[in-house]
């Protein structure tokens, strides 16, 4: 009579153990851009290889899609897809909607799906259900926590320049100084995300000063370069403008967090809105910090 394999026996207890939502990526055809309600109440049924159906886990922004995924929205929440090659897609309500075969360039944009799978879903899954609070009741600071290390660094030319706070009382200041002392630029506004238009930025030291109306002031110095920021190419394809925007600046803070992480947000501030829950992803890119 034969007798068990041990090994068998133990990789078949493990894989009852496994939760059913350990399904793998597939190459992909899209993302999720816009979640409107709890994360949570989006179910996205998959079959892996032809095999049964199962939820994906977790399901966030920038999650990939798969060519016949079944999503759909519970709980009053909606879902916007963005698709290659097609419109947006909003799932509400009791609809469903089976996500179909992919309509760009196929080599492209497989690989650039699948790098966000392997490279930027783990982090953003990590992330609680629901972005941090921003705003009034905490120390007036930099969204950005690496900013006040004095390690970022903008490339040179005429910008705009997005400024993100957090806590304090608004409303809210930012002035740009050279290392001397000259007012560069400033801005104001009631909420903590500021923006800086009309910048001429030449390689050098600058200072970012922020105040609230209650007086609190935080100061961050920066570098200017002539050097443009170290993009990946592995994004190429998508044909969402904003949604691949999101992707290289993502992976930008990802691979160069204390140098790079505040020109990744203006790559993202300086895309084209097609729907983007461009909040999600700042957080993602400030989640990012050097080792």
């Amino acid at each position: 009579m034969n007798r068990p394999d041990p090994l068998k026996i133990m990789l078949g207890a493990l894989a009852l153990l496994l939760p059913a939502t350990a399904v793998r990526a597939c190459p992909g055809v899209g993302v999720i851009i816009r979640i409107d309600g709890k994360p949570q109440d989006v179910v996205i049924m998959r079959s892996e290889g032809g095999g049964p159906r199962a939820p994906v886990a977790r399901p966030r922004v920038l999650e990939v899609l798969c060519e016949g995924d079944t999503i759909r929205a519970e709980n009053g929440s909606a879902v916007t897809l963005s698709l290659d090659g097609a419109p947006t897609v909003k799932v509400q309500g009791a609809q469903s909607y089976t996500v179909g075969a992919r309509r760009g360039a196929t080599t492209l944009a497989g690989n650039a799906y699948r790098n966000v799978s392997d490279h930027l879903l783990p982090d953003m899954k990590r992330q609680p259900w629901d972005v941090r609070l921003r705003g009034p009741g905490r120390e007036l600071g930099f969204a950005l926590p690496d900013l006040a290390l004095g390690h970022q660094t903008l490339t040179a030319g005429q910008r705009t320049l997005l400024v993100r706070l957090d806590g304090g009382v608004g409303a809210y200041k930012v002035v740009i100084t050279s290392d001397s002392g000259a007012v560069i630029g400033q801005g104001a506004g009631a909420t903590p995300d500021i923006v800086i238009t009309g910048l001429s930025l030449t390689p050098g030291a600058y200072v970012i000063k922020a105040t609230d109306s209650s007086g609190a002031a935080v100061e961050a110095h920066f570098q200017v370069v002539a050097e443009k920021p170290p993009l990946s190419a592995d994004y190429a394809g998508m044909t969402d403008a904003e949604v691949q925007a999101a992707a290289s600046a993502a992976d930008l803070a990802r691979d160069h967090p204390g140098i790079w992480s505040l020109e990744a947000e203006q790559i993202l501030a300086s895309a084209p809105a097609n729907g983007l829950d461009r909040e999600s992803v700042y957080e993602l890119i400030e989640s990012y910090g050097p080792a």
